[in-house]
């Protein structure tokens, strides 16, 4: 169900309290890669990340081909693999041309909340969870819903338009070099979507490993 600006039915049960934020904008940038001396890991040729600084900012990790996300609609889930083995499950999603990174897995209940349709909610585009139909923004992880409020009457709930409950779901950075797509996990902070992303927690199927740690690829 797509919800927009003039939806007309109450949703009661979804009443919740507004969390404003801003909308942060993170356009994907195209940026020419740095030299690296090819390696090889299991017959994938080729360097998948920056170099790592301990205690630095985390580095932009190849995780797909550009043809991979080329067009309106594509798709690829993977689990990055942190030096403990823990895997993150994130997926890279092409909307409109704009291609967002996301925690794959639904704040609520774990569910494959990147597998759903994307849908218009508010002017938001929206990642509806296939398990419990949870609106989740693409772009800022926000969860929204249709809010109600008492008519004059003081009896009646009457829809009050589209509202947030404030971030839930993590997302990440986009960066499309010469050799594909590379993402950089934002792990400030604590969010709902931790609990299932950063556990050894079933993934969305097919799901490519790609390690953090290693310069290289494990696919």
């Amino acid at each position: 169900m797509t919800l927009r600006k003039s939806a007309n039915a109450p949703l009661t049960h979804l009443l919740q309290p507004l969390a404003s934020r801003e909308e942060i904008s993170r356009p994907s940038r195209r940026i020419p890669a740095p030299p690296r001396t090819p390696l090889r890991a299991r017959g994938v040729e080729g360097t998948t990340a920056d170099p790592i600084t301990p205690g630095g900012e985390r580095p932009f990790v190849r995780v797909a081909s550009e043809d991979e996300l080329r067009g309106d609609g594509d798709r690829v889930h993977v689990q990055l693999l942190d030096a403990d083995g823990a895997p993150r499950h994130v997926s890279l999603i092409n909307h409109d041309g704009e291609v967002f990174a996301l925690d794959s897995l639904c704040y609520h209940a774990g569910g494959p909340l990147a597998a759903g349709d994307i849908e218009d909610v508010g002017g938001s585009p929206c990642l509806s969870c296939p398990w419990h139909l949870y609106k989740v923004t693409l772009r800022t992880g926000e969860k929204l819903y249709g809010s109600t409020r008492l008519d004059d009457d003081g009896v009646t709930l009457v829809p009050d338009g589209v509202k947030s409950v404030g971030e839930r779901q993590r997302t990440h950075e986009t960066e499309l070099r010469e050799d594909g797509w590379y993402v950089r996990l934002r792990l400030d902070g604590v969010l709902e979507s931790d609990r299932f992303a950063n556990k050894r927690v079933p993934g969305i199927s097919g799901a490519r490993v790609v390690r953090v740690d290693q310069p290289v690829i494990a696919a």
